[in-house]
């Protein structure tokens, strides 16, 4: 199962910055930097997918330079949430950190003595299912 998120709030908040400050008076150094770090920003944070395996629930975002890869034998919880959105991109909140573009709802993965992870989806209530099913079919093989 694989799915890709769209950073809408990120896509449009890079060309309204970018289209204010072209229109603003600045030095070509200001505008280079500010256009490049904008489209530095859409690259790597864009978009965020979700993929799950037989092995592995893994996510990346934009371009996936930034990513991680958790395996389903080490996951004790997995369940949708919603949460009050404070920003996007990676968040740490007290006992989890958070890998979201868009929205306010994710799947919350727990791990043995490990901080909880939560990555956000549009689709929380079917990658949740999906991963259970996949850590009860791990727990069936290995007794």
């Amino acid at each position: 199962m694989k799915k890709t998120q769209i950073g809408w709030v990120i896509l449009i908040a890079a060309v309204f910055v970018i289209g204010i400050t072209t229109t603003q008076p600045a030095s070509t150094n200001q505008l280079f930097y500010i256009i490049v770090g904008m489209i530095l920003m859409v690259i790597l944070f864009g978009t965020l997918t979700l993929s799950v395996d037989d092995e592995y629930v893994a996510f990346s975002f934009g371009i996936g330079l930034i990513r991680g890869k958790y395996k389903i034998d080490e996951i004790t919880v997995c369940r949708p949430l919603s949460y009050f959105p404070l920003g996007w991109g990676i968040r740490f909140r007290p006992g989890a950190t958070l890998f979201n573009v868009s929205g306010n709802k994710a799947i919350e993965i727990r791990r043995r003595g490990k901080r909880d992870i939560w990555i956000g989806t549009e689709f929380p209530d079917e990658f949740a299912a999906y991963i259970n099913e996949k850590m009860e079919q791990k727990s069936k093989n290995s007794i």
